[in-house]
């Protein structure tokens, strides 16, 4: 099909065509006190068009896959190109059909035949031993599962053909613990690309009961400067601050606050930053990224020095660089866009628990209210929270406060990096500690 799109549009006169053909089936439940509330299954076809014609570019998508239906959406999709204005640096990628296409293990045939009632027993049992953690639980959130099969194809008319299957399946759980009218609310997941991989039932439950029982009696400190350590499950809303500063058309309209910093230290020695999409199995892997490329890996930050910015195929053209683009793509209703695709902050050798012990006074920030950094400048601003540190040990639960500063400055004070990294998603980070950063408070 997606062959036959592109043929057609190429008779009908476009110079470059390229068709993005998406099959997905997605299911998942919910459970609240033991009782299943909602349980939804849904399964979207579709198929997005890029055309370009003398420089211009038109793009349209369809869910309606019929032969008739087909023809006109290409048709379509080529008039949208007549109108547009035509810019230079609009074209297929460039990169050709040598690279090969390498196996990642990212399907699993198992998850189509989990049963229902073996979902649903999942979901109630972790929602279960969460609930019977603490007395001080009192209340079920929801807990969930669900799973999802996919494939996707991208064909264009530069000879490029690529196809890939793909499946996701995970289960979580969120409960509330209260003392008085203090309520705070914790939770955990596992989500993997297979059924077998997924974390122990018990240990999910655990976790989420412990994480919302910890932080009962939260409350703010005083405004002060501090050492600050960053949580590796809560340092992810940072680290995606820098990687949308490294977006390479925002340098190319200077709208980032690391536009001269190429090949420059941006912080410190002990920060490293790769992308690796071509880890087997793991949630964050694909085999080619939203142009049809074959992924690799690549360095971004290397011992604190930039190494490079991130460009889909136009926008390096646009910029006139000569790079390793990296894309994803939203589903078959959008085009490519520049992105990173499986972000991890390297471990340091440092353990957790000494960063904290080496701390007379400190906050260890386990959760962030957003990501915070203003790409433009580089200010840093966001709600947090987590633990005061007390002569290197966890004193009280924190909450209502914010951390302010700035981007560039906390990443060259970036004094320890931790040895917990958990390859938990397409972003992941070990904790590290911060010399010092504005904990707003309390006056």
């Amino acid at each position: 099909m997606a062959e036959h799109v592109v043929q057609t549009a190429l008779k009908l006169g476009v110079d470059e065509a390229e068709a993005y053909l998406e099959n997905n089936r997605d299911f998942e439940l919910r459970v609240r006190n033991g009782d299943v509330e909602t349980v939804k299954q849904s399964t979207t076809k579709g198929i997005g068009l890029t055309v370009y014609k003398d420089k211009k570019l038109g793009f349209s998508y369809t869910s309606d896959l019929t032969d008739e239906s087909l023809e006109e959406f290409i048709k379509r999709t080529l008039q949208l190109s007549e109108v547009a204005d035509p810019k230079p640096w609009n074209g297929l990628p460039d990169f050709g059909k040598e690279e090969k296409q390498i196996g990642l293990d990212l399907w699993d045939p198992s998850i189509s035949e989990i049963e229902s009632h073996k979902k649903i027993d999942i979901a109630k049992e972790v929602e279960k031993i969460a609930l019977a953690y603490d007395k001080r639980i009192t209340k079920s959130y929801a807990s969930s599962f669900g799973d999802t099969e996919s494939e996707t194809i991208i064909v264009n008319s530069r000879g490029i053909s690529r196809t890939c299957k793909e499946t996701g399946v995970g289960f979580g759980v969120s409960v509330i613990a209260g003392e008085g009218s203090d309520m705070q609310t914790g939770g955990w997941s596992s989500n993997k690309r297979h059924f077998k991989d997924l974390e122990n039932v018990v240990d999910v439950a655990k976790e989420a009961g412990k994480r919302a029982v910890e932080k009962l009696g939260a409350k703010p400190v005083k405004t002060i400067r501090v050492p600050v350590v960053f949580d590796r499950y809560a340092a992810g809303s940072f680290w995606y601050g820098l990687l949308f500063a490294l977006d390479g058309d925002s340098v190319y309209k200077k709208t980032t606050f690391l536009t001269d910093f190429l090949n420059k230290p941006i912080a410190a020695e002990l920060v490293t930053i790769i992308d690796d999409p071509t880890i087997p199995r793991h949630v964050g892997s694909m085999p080619f990224d939203g142009e049809g490329k074959i992924t690799r890996k690549n360095t971004l930050v290397e011992n604190g020095v930039l190494q490079m910015f991130v460009y889909d195929s136009i926008t390096a053209r646009k910029a006139g660089v000569k790079v390793n683009t990296m894309t994803r793509r939203r589903g078959y209703k959008g085009p490519a866009s520049a992105s990173t695709l499986n972000a991890i902050v390297k471990s340091g050798n440092t353990s957790r628990k000494k960063i904290i012990e080496g701390i007379t006074e400190g906050f260890y920030v386990t959760g962030l209210r957003g990501m915070g950094t203003d790409i433009p400048t580089g200010n840093y601003s966001v709600g947090a929270s987590g633990f005061w540190i007390t002569n290197g040990e966890i004193a009280f639960p924190v909450d209502g406060v914010t951390l302010g500063g700035n981007t560039a400055e906390i990443l060259k004070n970036i004094e320890l990096v931790a040895d917990d990294l958990d390859m938990r998603g397409s972003l992941n980070s070990p904790s590290f500690k911060v010399s010092e950063l504005a904990v707003g408070g309390k006056q």
